[in-house]
């Protein structure tokens, strides 16, 4: 038998022998397939993208090997659902796959989106083929140097025999300090070349520099000489904070905090020492500001707020912010999360939250001002409803677990003030960049990264707008979020339009035409659909949305001349 194998092999013509040695060498596979195995090794769960060529085969491939491909209509919903849900499972384990082209730089405010949030996230392009360059093929474009700019990495995967280790660090860079997205392009020639199936290549972690332990020293040892010390979060903490080391810091040693927007829920907003409610100016009172994962940007009016004379440590993981726009402030470099454990361990025991009693009083005094400043605003009421009516009515019904994606202007506004957190990483709204149109494909994400969890999707009819769309990818892949849209009538209701344009001119240009009826979208896709134009209407429909199972859109109309109240 052995030798009648050997004379049929010599018989083959040479170029048949060559083929077969091929394919047979080293189990030799595609380049598709060998993406789909680095994802696979990487802990990849779920690939988002829009099919197209070259990358078709690269989401059949993934299926096979148990990742979950969902198709968006949009891609940048793939990547805002992608690095949304990463955040929230607090990993990097969802990346995207989208064709050549315009495919790509449909990516792009997405990607942005990430890099401004610390968001991991992998997107790899399709690219015509190398060897085709410059010929004017079809969508052709090198998207490195348009990716670069905001991504931590971009680059090219010029050989079929280096995708494995290419996605393997293109992983580790995501996920090093501060995290981010990454960006491979990946050629047609290089997808269907073929090379031999290695060893698998897992993303080896980029070594991180240790904290200086002798400056968290003396950062403890500056707090215990504070009257007045508060604590801000950041959203940055979400990668490395223990929860009792916060609770202890606060708890036991009495330090009272404020967070960033996306902040919130670390320690709860109905906790005693929170500051949110009025987070602008208890920064002017601080003599010590202890500021983690976060920086100083407009967010916090770039450190102006701050009392003359206050004390600042700021600890980061990312050089290039910390203690930017504040002079003489104690650095520390390293994770925000594990700073602040380090912190609590090096405060002393004796140093209990009795001898801050008059800054906690003093915070009790603020709240109940601000409270009973607020209560005209909270009881107005009118037809068409007020945002603070929806957003009242929501409160009371929303379960305490629940995740929420909010976005708009005056809507946002009301939402911020009258909503709570009281979980880590469950409160995503427009970030640094200020995006509108993320709450939809942010919650879609959250809501598969944390399936048992309610998922609400809080929209301004314009954020709707240029969503909607992608609520058919919800109804067919089955992602039953709830999108409560505020419906007033436009970009910033009235507000804008009479800000800007005389009252005879002839055309709405922030406004939209009246009335539209938004949700009848979700129900032509098969979700379920309420429109909504009373306050006493929302509980009842929400509780229906959410009993139905299935992606549920509330329209609520509210009041187009309602003012802004106030970003808290």
């Amino acid at each position: 038998m052995r030798g009648t194998l050997l004379e049929r092999l010599k018989a083959l013509p040479p170029e048949k022998l060559a083929q077969l040695k091929h394919e047979t060498a080293s189990e030799s596979v595609s380049g598709h397939a060998l993406l789909a195995e680095a994802l696979q090794g990487c802990g990849i769960k779920r690939v988002y993208g829009v099919s197209g060529t070259p990358v078709d085969q690269i989401f059949a491939e993934c299926a096979a090997r148990g990742i979950r491909p969902l198709s968006t209509v949009t891609q940048q919903a793939a990547v805002l659902m992608a690095a949304a849900g990463n955040y929230l499972a607090g990993r990097l384990e969802a990346a995207v796959v989208v064709s050549s082209g315009p495919g790509v730089t449909n990516t792009v405010t997405g990607v942005l989106v990430a890099r401004e949030n610390g968001w991991p996230v992998l997107v790899v392009g399709g690219r015509r083929a190398l060897l085709h360059e410059g010929i004017g093929y079809f969508q052709q474009l090198d998207a490195v140097p348009i990716l670069g700019p905001v991504t931590k990495m971009a680059m090219t995967i010029t050989k079929t025999s280096a995708i494995r280790n290419d996605v393997a660090h293109a992983v580790a860079t995501a996920t090093a300090s501060r995290r981010g997205p990454v960006y491979l392009d990946l050629p047609e020639d290089i997808l269907e070349g073929r090379a031999a199936r290695d060893e698998a290549s897992l993303p080896k972690p980029i070594l991180e520099s240790e904290i200086d332990r002798e400056k968290v020293g003396e950062a403890g040892r500056i707090i215990a000489r504070a009257k007045r010390p508060l604590l801000i979060l950041g959203e940055d903490i979400r990668w490395s904070f223990l929860a009792e080391s916060l609770r202890e810091l606060v708890d036991e040693f009495g330090i009272p905090f404020i967070t960033s927007p996306m902040g919130r829920g670390f320690l709860s907003d109905n906790h005693p020492l929170c500051a949110n409610e009025f987070r602008r100016s208890i920064q002017g009172e601080a003599d010590v500001v202890v500021l983690a994962g976060a920086w100083f940007d407009w967010r916090f009016r770039f450190g102006t707020t701050l009392g003359a004379g206050a004390r600042v440590i700021h600890a980061d993981a990312d050089p290039a912010t910390l203690g930017k726009n504040v002079a003489g402030a104690l650095t520390i470099l390293g994770e925000p999360g594990e700073f602040l454990t380090h912190l609590a361990e090096a405060l002393l025991p004796s140093m209990g939250r009795d001898r801050f009693a008059d800054w906690h009083e003093s915070l009790g005094q603020r709240r109940r001002a601000f409270r009973s400043s607020q209560a005209a605003w909270l009881q107005q009421k009118r037809s068409p409803m007020l945002p603070q009516e929806l957003y009242l009515s929501l409160r009371d019904v929303l379960p305490s677990d629940a995740i929420i994606a909010v976005e708009g202007n005056i809507s946002l506004a009301a939402a911020q003030k009258i909503l709570q957190a009281s979980r880590p990483a469950s409160w995503l709204d427009p970030g640094r960049n200020g995006i509108i149109g993320a709450a939809i494909p942010f919650a879609m994400g959250a809501k598969l990264a944390c399936p048992d969890r309610t998922v609400v999707a809080l929209c301004s009819d314009t954020g709707f707008g240029m969503s909607a769309m992608d609520l058919e990818a919800a109804v067919r892949h089955h992602i039953p979020i709830i999108v409560v849209i505020a419906n007033n009538d436009g970009n910033s209701g009235s507000v804008r339009q009479k800000n800007f344009f005389p009252a005879d001119y002839p055309e709405r240009f922030t406004e939209f035409l009246p009335g539209l009826r938004y949700e009848r979208i979700m129900a032509l896709f098969g979700g379920h659909a309420e429109y909504i134009t009373e306050a006493a209407e929302i509980r009842p429909a929400f509780e229906r949305a959410l009993a139905a199972a299935v992606p549920a859109c509330l329209n609520v109309q509210l009041d187009s001349r309602a003012p802004h109240s106030g970003f808290w």
